[in-house]
This record gives structure tokens, C-alpha cells and sequence, in this order.
């Protein structure tokens, strides 16, 4: 582990610091972290000011016999550019995957704000693990003890931001799915009293919801959104540990429900809202691709026939291949829908669709088939 800390030129008194069952008396909070939880390297983030006071030398010694110290040279932090200095001397003593602990107890003026923006960049361009964010609330002393503030959740945040991201824009909860997981693992592993146990019940019916939806996997997306709308009740157990254990989904439950309930039943106009969800969200292979079996559903419904029936879709098939200038919104399709299936290969050079070609023959596509899904008889989709 790898702790980085903030040392200053204040006036630092002596006190028992007590974080659970860590109990240590002394003048800095950094002294009983080093001690506490024993990482190898200790980089200390000091201005020129810093590196002469007292405060330094003091500290310097009670350190070097219990962790590799790594001196950072930092600015005062008095302008923009300062700021963007220290925030970069930051990453540069991180490396690649590293397990980080940060204490902010003496980080000076926005230097803490500081700190969670370099843990949300290492966390995505280094790929660190941020075991502990700790704060020394000497002001909070009571009978001589200050408690330490455990932080960690709010880099955490920082996950779930990251997350719920990604599926807003994409519909994509497989990283929302990994945290739920993680809480429960690392509950267990803790042997923590009143373990989360429907946790990873309904990490794994995201996870089956948002692979069937962008994989395209139609039959399939109907019956795991009910799975997920039944773990997602507040009879479930699922829900109420949801507040006890991972209150950042809180605010993501009715999104999540907007998002997928729309694709709980199994039929044709569903699916054409299917369509248009997967054009309005960049998913247009998956729209096009979607758009050309729609076509075929269609056309048998339409004659009254099980458009569920595998003979009955390839001869349908056929016939729309063979009688193509009869159904122009076919012809449509399946050139849009080969184009994309080929990647752009195939063709000759010059006849490739561009990208603002995909787009608006997409968008008439799906217009096009949400207006026809308005008139199929349901009894019989």
C-alpha cells in the first residue's frame, strides 16, 4: 500500500486519535496511519515552507524506520496553475494498479477538494484501488480523543457516478452490477454483522437484463426485465438492503425501472419501441439489425400467422427478397442493415454508406415502423 499525505506549517498539539479499535497518542495523525496501516511507501507531500518547519522535522524521524519516505516537492497551491502542478505531482508518484490511502487531515485551503479529484482521475487513467481517504478531526476532540473521519465512501461515489453514467447513456448496468457485488463480497469478507444476501441477486439480474438488451437478445430481454422488476419490489429483500448498503442507487432505482419496464412484454410494438430506444441511444447495428426481423414479424402478423414460427419467418423471408420492389421499407432495411453487417467492407470503394447517411436512413426507419406498430391488431402479436 501506498499512503500519501499533506504536511504543514500549522501548529500540531498532541492527542489520542481512536479510529475503531486504532488508538494512538500523538502530534500527527500521519504517525498513527504509518503505524495503523503500515505502507510500504509514504509520500509526503511538502512546499519549501513545509520541508524546513519544525512540523517536518519532527515527523521525519518517527516515520523512517516504518516506511519507504518519498518527499514530494509541491507549490503553496496560491494559483490556478499551482493547483494543476500539485494535482499533477499527485499522479506521478502513483503507478499502475496501485492500492492508495490518502490523509487529507493537513491538506491545506481546496487541497482536500484537491485530493478526491486526483482519486477520480487515478481511478480511471491508473486503475487504483482506494482503500482508505481518512481524516484526523482534531476540532472534534472530545475528553482529550479525536475520532477519525472514514471518507472512503465518497471516493467511492465517485464509482457510482462513473456508473450510473454509463447507463444512462448507454443502458449498459454492468458496472452498476459489479459495486452491488462488491458491497456484498466485501461485507462477507468482513464478516460485518447483518450481511447484505439479495444484493448480488439483483446484481445479476441487471447484469442478465442489460446483456439481452444490448446484445439483442429480443426473446429473451422480456422475461429478465420481469426478473428484475420482481427483485426490484419492496417486498424484496433486495430493496431494503439497497438503503442500508448502497443508498448512491437509491436515486437510480426509478430511472433504471423507466428505462427497462418499457421492455417487459414480448411483442411487436414493444419491440418497436426496442427499435427506437436503441436509435435514440447510438446503438444504431443493433436498431437496423432489429428493424429487418421486425419487418418479417410484421408482414405475418399481419397475415394472421405465428411470426414466432422459424419455417414460417425464412419463407416470409424469401418472399420479401424476391418480391423487394413491392416493399420499399424492406429494400430500405436490408441495404442499411448489410452495409453496417459488413463494417464498411464489401463494397466497392465509394458506394460505403457515411455516417450522416446511416444516420437519417436510421432515423426514417424508425419512424417508419413506429407508425406501423400503431395498427397491429395485438390479439394476434
Amino acid at each position: 500500500m501506498k499512503l500519501i499525505v499533506f504536511v504543514g506549517t500549522g501548529k500540531y498539539e498532541p492527542i489520542t486519535y481512536r479510529w475503531g479499535k486504532y488508538e494512538k497518542y500523538t502530534k500527527f495523525f500521519s504517525d498513527a496511519l504509518v503505524e495503523w496501516l503500515q505502507p510500504r511507501t509514504t509520500c509526503v507531500m511538502l512546499t519549501d515552507t513545509a520541508r524546513q518547519h519544525q512540523n517536518w522535522q519532527e515527523l521525519k524521524p518517527l516515520l523512517q524506520e516504518r516506511t519507504e519516505i518519498c518527499e514530494i516537492r509541491i507549490p503553496d497551491g496560491k494559483s490556478e496553475q499551482e493547483l494543476w502542478d500539485i494535482f499533477q505531482r499527485i499522479a506521478d508518484v502513483v503507478e499502475l494498479k496501485d492500492e492508495l490511502a490518502f490523509d487529507i487531515t493537513h491538506a491545506f485551503r481546496s487541497l482536500p477538494m484537491l485530493a478526491l479529484l486526483v482519486i477520480a482521475y487515478l481511478k480511471q487513467i491508473k486503475e487504483v484501488q482506494i482503500r482508505h481517504l481518512l481524516y484526523g478531526a482534531y476540532e472534534a476532540r472530545e475528553n482529550g480523543v479525536a475520532p477519525v473521519f472514514d471518507l472512503t465512501p465518497f471516493a467511492e461515489l465517485l464509482d457510482w457516478l462513473t456508473a450510473a453514467k454509463m447507463f444512462i447513456t448507454t443502458g449498459n448496468a454492468s458496472e452498476l452490477a459489479q459495486l452491488l457485488e462488491n458491497i456484498q463480497d466485501e461485507a462477507w469478507r468482513e464478516r460485518l454483522p447483518q450481511r447484505p444476501r439479495h444484493l448480488k441477486r439483483l446484481a445479476d439480474a441487471l447484469t442478465k437484463v442489460s446483456a439481452h438488451l444490448l446484445l439483442s437478445r429480443v426473446p429473451l430481454l422480456a422475461e429478465s426485465v420481469r426478473k428484475l422488476q420482481s427483485r426490484l419490489e419492496p417486498q424484496d429483500g433486495a430493496r431494503a438492503e439497497i438503503s442500508e448498503w448502497a443508498p448512491p442507487l437509491i436515486p437510480l432505482l426509478e430511472r433504471i425501472t423507466e428505462t427497462y419496464s418499457p421492455f417487459a412484454d414480448d411483442d411487436l410494438r414493444t419491440q418497436a419501441k426496442l427499435i427506437e430506444w436503441y436509435y435514440q441511444h447510438g446503438h444504431i447495428v443493433q436498431a437496423m439489425t432489429l428493424a429487418r426481423e421486425w419487418i418479417i414479424s410484421y408482414q405475418l402478423a399481419q397475415q394472421g400467422k405465428d411470426w414466432r414460427d422459424r419455417k414460417a419467418r425464412d419463407q416470409m423471408e424469401g418472399y420479401l427478397n424476391v418480391h423487394v420492389k413491392q416493399y420499399p421499407l424492406w429494400s430500405e432495411v436490408s441495404k442499411l442493415r448489410n452495409d453496417l453487417a459488413h463494417c464498411g467492407f464489401g463494397r466497392a470503394e465509394g458506394q460505403v454508406l457515411g455516417i450522416k447517411s446511416i444516420q437519417q436512413q436510421s432515423e426514417q426507419v424508425v419512424n417508419e415502423i413506429l407508425k406501423l406498430s400503431e395498427d397491429i391488431d395485438q390479439t394476434v402479436s
